[in-house]
């Protein structure tokens, strides 16, 4: 069985990323985080905020950070390249986030 023919090559397609976010552990850079993404009228699939002690010096760039740090899980139905760097680009903006990653993209 063949799956071609689902999808022409031409047609745009949305996608699905994982951004992980590094913060502040305080449940207000969750709402930030949140409005940053109604302004840019992004699709949330599914947000999950993990405020769970870890150990954050394992992650790379978050060395120098101290006090607790939260995860952030938000997955986005994107269209494009240029609205995933965008989306990368505005959460880097927000107060008290340390760092974001794209984890995966179907």
């Amino acid at each position: 069985m063949s799956l071609r023919g689902v999808v022409d090559a031409d047609e745009m397609v949305a996608g699905l990323v994982v951004f992980t976010v590094y913060a502040r552990s305080d449940l207000g850079v969750c709402s930030r985080v949140l409005q940053v993404l109604a302004l840019r009228q992004a699709r949330v699939e599914c947000f999950v905020a993990d405020c769970t002690t870890f150990d954050h010096t394992l992650v790379r760039g978050l060395t120098d950070v101290s006090g607790d740090v939260m995860r952030l899980s938000v997955v986005v139905s994107i269209d494009g390249d240029s609205e995933l760097d965008q989306l990368t680009k505005y959460l880097n903006r927000v107060v008290d986030v340390y760092k974001v990653e794209h984890d995966f993209r179907i």
